[in-house]
């Protein structure tokens, strides 16, 4: 009898000593995303392909496109427009500084120049930059345009532009007169809104 009880108690305790084998942990489901439209669906992302819509021109970008090419500001100028037009002179100039046109000559009129000064050339806002004009008539002399001013060196050649008031200049030397432009304050000119450029 106490036979049979040890070898019960043995096989017992054996039994306790068998590996538990761990239970199989679940895998987690994924989440089906709702639909387009359902309730707390994410906003769709905006189209950048080439349906996408082009952004609106920051602000004033339309106003500057108004503006006269030539002068920043002033604008060009219209049919029945009521302001002053501001004559634009833009002579061919060769490498002598001769020019083959007259500027317009009022007394304290503002005129756009264009220029470039190709013989010996002063690049900065204190000395004059001469042109001449020569006469065609077979007389000697022609006009003689001194300009101070709105210069600036671009890939070594000197160029004269901008805004400028004319001043008349009297007396003739050797068949020669004598017309001198300054450069006027754009800034000013602009802010009045009186003017507008004479497109050519």
């Amino acid at each position: 009898m106490k036979h049979l009880f040890a070898v019960a108690a043995l096989g017992l305790a054996c039994a306790a000593c068998q590996p538990t084998t761990p239970s199989a942990t679940p895998e987690p489901v994924a989440a089906t995303p709702p639909p387009p439209g359902a309730p707390g669906a994410a906003a769709p992302s905006p189209t950048t392909g080439e349906g996408a819509q082009a952004s609106a021109p920051p602000p004033g970008q339309s106003a500057m496109a108004e503006a006269g090419d030539l002068v920043p500001g002033i604008p060009a100028c219209k049919a029945g427009d009521n302001r002053t037009p501001i004559p634009v002179w833009k002579p061919t100039i060769d490498a002598d500084d001769n020019v083959n046109s007259a500027p317009p000559q009022q007394e304290g009129q503002v005129v756009v120049l264009e220029l470039e000064s190709h013989h010996e050339p002063k690049c900065n806002d204190t000395d004059l930059n001469t042109f001449t004009l020569a006469n065609t008539n077979g007389e000697p002399g022609g006009l003689e345009i001194s300009v101070r001013g709105n210069s600036q060196e671009v890939d070594g050649v000197c160029h004269l532009s901008g805004l400028y008031r004319n001043e008349a200049v009297a007396g003739t030397h050797q068949g020669w007169t004598t017309t001198h432009f300054t450069a006027a304050d754009a800034s000013e000119i602009a802010s009045a809104n009186m003017h507008c450029v004479q497109m050519p």
